[in-house]
């Protein structure tokens, strides 16, 4: 049997695949009157169906409208298999939610083995006729291509920085703009395409001009966070100063337009420069 990208789809004795088994149990709302079969049981889905095919009375009309409505609602596998790609794999992020906007939908609470599953689902799932999930797909396409964010402005963002990823991840979801997702991520490359789509996300959610807001306020968040890891920023001593001294600091203050924290920054290098150095610049020997 052919693995990997090259496998074909497993069909039945009558040609079913488990994807078109799957889709008329839910186009003919099977489960709800079968609300004991696990959702990914195939085969007792399989068997149902095909009992209600072999039915002598009923069966040879339920068997030509099944395969009427398969050929006019179930989309080609082939025009989805780009999102199948790993390089595609912000488009398909992108996609999978405004697939749920489009159509008002809530993503499922249901395991699927990763996005591109879920993906397929979600498009069989859809009411409409394939012409119609084609189009839907397109206009997606197309406003991502319009939307997506420059890597210009996410290239502060780097992939091989774990910390960051991490930040960038919980910063979006705390300020809850992270895209709608089946499975969490489970490495920095998949995060990092999930943060970026969530930032493309924000141009058709709010606004190109509010994304760009955003993502300034973002990069600023970050880079005062580094500061701060950085163990560059002041931290506030207290120390015991006369009457007379801290009034000769304001005037000094005053006099450079400083905050009075800078000019004891300034006179302290000052003067251990020119204690320790000599006047070349190197250092005294003590």
């Amino acid at each position: 049997m052919i693995q990997g990208k090259d496998a074909k789809p497993y069909k039945d004795d009558r040609g079913f695949t488990d994807r078109e088994i799957n889709w008329l149990w839910n186009f003919n709302q099977l489960y709800m009157q079968y609300m004991q079969v696990y959702n990914s049981d195939f085969s007792t889905k399989r068997k149902i169906i095909f009992e209600i095919f072999d039915n002598p009375t009923t069966g040879y009309n339920h068997y030509q409208t099944a395969i009427t409505n398969k050929n006019s609602f179930l989309i080609n596998e082939n025009d989805l298999k780009w999102a199948k790609d790993p390089q595609n794999e912000q488009l398909l992020i992108f996609t999978i939610n405004m697939l749920l906007k489009f159509n008002n939908l809530t993503l499922s609470n249901l395991f699927y083995t990763n996005n591109y599953e879920y993906f397929v689902d979600l498009v069989d799932r859809l009411i409409l006729t394939k012409e119609m999930k084609n189009s839907q797909i397109i206009e997606i396409k197309n406003t991502w291509s319009s939307l997506k964010t420059s890597k210009s402005h996410t290239n502060w963002i780097d992939i091989k920085e774990i910390d960051q990823i991490n930040w960038a991840w919980d910063y979006l979801k705390k300020s809850y703009k992270l895209a709608s997702i089946p499975n969490l991520p489970i490495n920095e490359k998949q995060r990092y395409n999930h943060i970026v789509s969530s930032i493309d996300l924000m141009g058709f959610i709010s606004s190109p001009d509010a994304k760009e807001l955003f993502l300034i306020k973002m990069k600023k968040t970050w880079s005062q966070k580094k500061f701060r890891d950085s163990g560059k920023i002041k931290k506030p001593h207290h120390l015991p100063l006369t009457k007379e001294r801290h009034e000769q600091l304001k005037k000094l203050s005053e006099l450079f337009n400083k905050p009075i924290p800078d000019v004891l920054d300034f006179i302290i290098e000052k003067i251990y420069n020119e204690c320790t150095t000599d006047t070349d610049g190197k250092s005294k020997n003590f």
